[in-house]
């Protein structure tokens, strides 16, 4: 969840929070630009990823997790995407879990908002 994951980008900068250091890389390779120059893209791109996840999974959750309740269904798919994260961070910035300079930090704190973002969107779904 971004905002949990505000301070810690006021600390260290993007490479703080992995995810958003993914996505203004990504956002580098698109425009051919230096990453430090793209900061507000790479926030946007990630934006636009949760909102498409959330409709994805408000589209889903009924197909997939009959009988599980909407918040743990919630988790599970932030832990999802979490995992997807991790797998494609390595190929597009050559940093991963094992290798990143801060070590686990910046995947620690990513994983606390990607969970808190499947908690908050298992509620708002259940609405």
């Amino acid at each position: 969840m971004s905002l949990t994951e505000y301070p810690i980008w006021r600390k260290w900068g993007m490479e703080g929070v992995s995810e958003w250091y993914l996505n203004q890389a990504l956002m580098a390779r698109l425009f051919k630009r230096p990453p430090q120059n793209l900061v507000v893209q790479g926030l946007l791109l990630h934006f636009v990823h949760g909102g498409l996840a959330g409709i994805i999974f408000a589209l889903m959750v009924p197909v997939f997790s009959p009988g599980i309740p909407i918040i743990e269904a919630g988790l599970a798919f932030g832990l999802l995407l979490w995992i997807i994260a991790m797998l494609i961070m390595k190929p597009v910035t050559g940093v991963g879990l094992r290798n990143h300079p801060m070590r686990l930090l910046p995947h620690v704190v990513s994983l606390g908002g990607h969970l808190l973002y499947g908690i908050l969107l298992g509620l708002v779904v259940s609405i």
